[in-house]
């Protein structure tokens, strides 16, 4: 937690001088999700003096427990029911003084706010693109047919219109290769992953059943020979130019392979950032955005994986790089000049607390990584996902629900329930 202070003291000296504080500052919303994306956007406007609204729809998250947080606002979770969710923020909107601006945080969030954007619009700085961009970024099957359409280089994938015609074409196409949703949402309520790998025949068989009846599109999507994935972190304004761009290598995910960063290093990669790019600006986006694409070793190419269209997992990454991309995202949402903004910093990496521990673990026994790699990454200096000198309540509650988790795990396999 000392490197993470050290990273951060030199983004608060850049911060006076590079991005000037408004006079009235308004107040910022933050959504509450699992992941605990807004964390650190919680703790980046707590440390301006820029005062937090947080959302508490009773969601499991760390975030909740910030001392950064000014107020917290009792509203049903958008999937429980959009319309009340849209309904409280409506109320409380009427009851502002100030416009205040909306930060979201994942995509249920980003789907409920574009969609409601001109209701919102009166008691709200919205920075989200409109509706229709948001659903061809977050339906996975629309999005990569408008990369096949906007010539955007990306991995090859196929639409089976049922589970019959997956398992014929499934059977067609050479191994490995993932099976995807086209909601990811959806997909994920029901298997708690973001994919199928499929390997063999039996691995076909058996993602062939457990789709049955579940009514959910999917894609067969080619595996990408390579190791090298990034990530990057930019915010667009209303006339689609973005103002900001930060990037990292995902070092480590978890789950391994297809899971989100857990060990990251800033590096901006211009190659790799101007797929997204092309593809943003194309579609007249403004709003925050997180492009991920991976390196083909078959050609060198930088092939376009996803895009979401929020606030991303690693954003106290790009603060500690000097450039705040959701501050930058919140000043042009008020009408904020924002001055001559420093390049990022090369070399910060960042962790995901305990969670990149499971993957370091599970790479270990795979033998995809060694003790020495380990014991490297443990000396650099870091800025962590939880832990923080200033704001310690959320690393407490997270290891109390980790050590709550390992038990039941533990007592599960001691009675054998699992």
């Amino acid at each position: 937690m000392a490197g993470q202070g050290e990273a951060e003291a030199k983004y608060t000296r850049l911060c006076p001088e590079q991005l000037t504080m408004p006079a009235n500052s308004t107040g910022l919303m933050a959504t509450p999700v699992i992941t605990d994306n807004s964390l650190g956007v919680i703790r980046g406007f707590g440390r301006l003096g820029i005062p937090v609204v947080y959302l508490d729809s009773k969601v499991p998250s760390i975030s909740r427990y910030s001392r950064y947080i000014s107020q917290r606002l009792k509203c049903p979770g958008f999937r429980k029911s959009e319309t009340e969710f849209i309904k409280v923020l409506l109320d409380f909107g009427r009851q502002l003084d100030n416009k205040m601006v909306i930060m979201p945080a994942n995509d249920w969030d980003v789907l409920a706010l574009s969609r409601y954007k001109k209701e919102l619009e009166p008691f709200y700085y919205l920075p989200v693109p409109g509706y229709e961009i948001v659903h061809k970024l977050v339906n996975k099957k629309l999005f990569y047919k408008m990369l096949a359409e906007m010539k955007v280089a990306h991995p090859r994938t196929y639409f089976p219109e049922d589970t019959d015609e997956l398992a014929s074409m499934g059977q067609e196409i050479g191994y490995p290769y993932i099976i995807k949703p086209a909601d990811s949402l959806s997909f994920q309520d029901a298997f708690h992953k973001k994919c199928f790998v499929v390997n063999s025949p039996q691995d076909l068989e058996r993602a062939v059943g457990r789709l049955k009846g579940k009514n959910l599109e999917v894609m067969i999507q080619e595996i990408i020979p390579g190791e090298e994935i990034y990530e990057y972190y930019t915010y667009f304004n209303k006339e689609s130019e973005p103002l900001a761009i930060c990037g990292w290598d995902k070092i480590r995910h978890y789950p391994p392979q297809f899971g989100c960063g857990s060990f990251c290093r800033s590096i901006q990669r211009l190659p790799a950032i101007e797929p997204g790019i092309q593809l943003l600006k194309g579609m007249g986006y403004h709003g925050l955005a997180a492009p991920e694409v991976k390196k083909d070793s078959r050609d060198g190419q930088y092939k376009l994986l996803e895009v979401n269209a929020r606030v991303t997992l690693q954003n106290q990454l790009v603060t500690a790089c000097g450039v705040d991309i959701t501050y930058i995202a919140y000043l042009d949402a008020i009408g904020q000049p924002l001055g001559d903004l420093p390049p990022p910093l090369d070399d910060v990496f960042w962790v995901d607390d305990f969670v990149d521990q499971l993957s370091c673990l599970i790479l270990l026994a795979r033998k995809e990584i060694s003790v020495r790699d380990i014991a490297r990454s443990l000396t650099v200096r870091k800025v962590h996902s939880v832990a923080a000198w200033d704001d310690l309540l959320p690393l407490i509650v997270h290891m109390y629900h980790l050590g709550i988790g390992a038990l039941r795990l533990l007592l599960g396999k001691i009675t054998g329930s699992r």
